[in-house]
């Protein structure tokens, strides 16, 4: 009997393994490995320090429903980074992730939940000297659509955010709250043109005690925009709007045009160009009252290499502009501030199963600030890795 069982157990498939599915529900275990060779582990502009870094994240994913109509998926990874040579820097990480769906009658509602609870060098251009530094990071995004006729739907968008770094650390903790409601109407068989208004707050408390006070920022604004297929190739949205920025007991105000657009080119069956532009208001999370305007363009392209889709090539070209504005609470070099990042990426990824993945990437990311404070930088990573499950 012991030898059957045995012989019953290693004839296990690991696809079967990897997917427990009982009626609607669905377990998925998850395992990711990488290697990683990365040249500047603390953004520093001088003394840069080099070092392997291994992470082992195992996870599991939950699955109720079909993702082709109603579902709930959850996914959590357990991340254990290991760093060889510093390993002060080791640390445990945690990641989560909520998507939805849910379509009744003439109601939709779609919901996103991101968690990320991160210990490590920050870069970006937040700069503390190559500190380690603990964070909890909470995004939530959920849509619900109403279809008033075949060409008509109103809309309402609820989006939360939540930065939360570590006690008598010297950042700004930071919450923004943001109601949208809009209007789309389907002129085409495929495009849709839509207008949305919307406002927000944004609310930031100090860690250290010789931070001053950071003033609530209200917002409000508005979008004009398009969405859906262009061409046969072609497709995704394009909106374009105004905001007005208000700062609670305090007589400042901003303003600033307001832009997001989303576009991907599908050239063959095996290769896409997507291109991501996005131009939003934002507050820092290091000088107090310092609001800046962040343009970010991202160029991504997609190609499998192979006829059957199993090896494919990824390339990624960003670039991020952060232009301070004067508040007449900052120092003056702070008021003056510019910062431009840079950053480029190669992944190389082959399926050798459906549930087996090989994966090979390289990163370059630059940074230059204009106000000496802010640590310029240079970093090069190099990253081998596995993940294992669907």
């Amino acid at each position: 009997m012991a030898l059957s069982s045995a012989t019953a157990a290693l004839a296990l498939e690991p696809s079967e393994m990897l997917l427990i599915q009982r009626g609607p529900m669905a377990l998925k275990p998850q395992l990711e490995l990488t290697q990683t060779f990365n040249d500047n582990i603390t953004y520093r502009e001088e003394g840069a320090e080099s070092d392997f870094i291994t992470t082992v994240s195992p996870g599991l994913s939950v699955q109720a429903g079909s993702q082709t109509f109603n579902y709930i998926d959850f996914t959590y990874f357990f991340d254990r980074v290991l760093y060889w040579d510093n390993d002060a820097l080791s640390a445990n990480q945690h990641r989560a992730n909520l998507a939805m769906r849910f379509e009744k009658s003439r109601f939709l509602l779609e919901g996103l939940d991101e968690f990320k609870n991160l210990t490590s060098p920050v870069g970006g251009g937040i700069s503390v000297g190559g500190a380690q530094v603990e964070r909890s990071l909470l995004l939530d995004l959920y849509k619900l659509t109403y279809d008033l006729s075949e060409k008509t739907a109103l809309y309402a968008e609820a989006f939360h955010s939540r930065n939360d770094y570590e006690s008598d650390f010297p950042l700004y903790d930071s919450v923004t709250l943001t109601g949208t409601l809009g209007f789309e109407y389907k002129a085409f068989s495929r495009t849709s043109f839509f207008g949305e208004v919307y406002y927000g707050e944004t609310d930031t408390d100090d860690n250290f005690s010789e931070q001053e006070d950071y003033p609530t920022a209200r917002f409000v604004g508005g979008f004009l925009g398009v969405r859906g297929a262009f061409t046969e190739q072609l497709f995704g949205s394009v909106k374009a709007g105004y905001e007005y920025r208000t700062y609670k007991g305090v007589d400042d105000s901003s303003s600033a045009p307001v832009v997001a657009v989303s576009l991907t080119e599908q050239f063959s069956p095996r290769s896409t160009l997507t291109l991501t532009y996005a131009r939003s208001q934002r507050e820092s999370s290091q000088f107090v009252g310092s609001t800046y305007i962040n343009d970010s363009v991202i160029l991504s392209y997609l190609q499998h290499i192979t006829e059957d889709g199993r090896l494919r090539g990824n390339a990624t070209v960003s670039y991020n502009s952060s232009t301070y504005e004067d508040s007449g609470r900052v120092a003056e070099e702070v008021a003056s501030r510019h910062d431009d990042l840079i950053a480029a990426g190669l992944t190389i990824t082959y399926d050798i199963k459906l549930w087996l993945r090989a994966f090979g990437s390289y990163n370059f990311e630059f940074l230059d600030s204009s106000i000496g404070s802010i640590q310029d930088y240079r970093v090069n990573r190099v990253t081998l890795g596995m993940q294992l499950g669907y």
